[in-house]
């Protein structure tokens, strides 16, 4: 489940106490991501997070905007963008193919984001923990990305999983 969450105007603070009460995170405050459980909110822009529930149920986004009601506005984008998960010991070779970013550890680390343009294909990147990055993009250039990846991940062996069963 993806969702936009943009902060309603003097609700920075009540906000930030609404997601630490119901979720136990701390919204970012610059572009990098926070998880607990099956939760994350990677921050885009100021007072912007996308919201993201991993195996998110139908109407997810509906019971966020329900929670957070009167302190941002909340739009279910689960069927607006694609998320892909990449993975492995050549994957900062691979993103350097198309990410113009300092991609090693100490420029960013764990938990960084940032808006990319990945072949002319805006996208929101974020490493999500050693060796693992995802990027976001809209579904309509999807398969643009894929094309992408497809012919820049060859060398390094590309291999593709289905996503994991919900509740996994």
């Amino acid at each position: 489940g993806l969702a936009s969450v943009h902060v309603r105007k003097g609700a920075s603070a009540a906000l930030a106490a609404r997601v630490k009460k119901g979720h136990g995170l701390d919204l970012p405050g610059r572009p990098s991501r926070v998880a607990a459980g099956k939760v994350a909110f990677v921050a885009t822009g100021p007072g912007a997070w996308m919201a993201v529930s991993e195996g998110g149920a139908p109407g997810w986004a509906d019971g966020l905007a329900a929670d957070l009601e009167g302190l941002a506005s909340v739009n279910d984008q689960s069927d607006g963008y694609a998320v892909v998960r990449l993975e492995g010991a050549r994957v900062v070779d691979l993103l350097a193919k198309g990410v113009f970013l300092d991609l090693h550890d100490a420029a960013f680390p764990v938990g960084a984001a940032a808006g990319v343009s990945i072949a002319h294909i805006g996208c929101i990147l974020w490493r999500r923990e050693t060796g693992v990055y995802e990027v976001l993009t809209f579904r309509s250039y999807a398969s643009s990305f894929w094309h992408w990846l497809e012919e820049n991940a060859a060398e390094y062996g590309l291999t593709v999983s289905p996503p994991a069963p919900a509740g996994t």
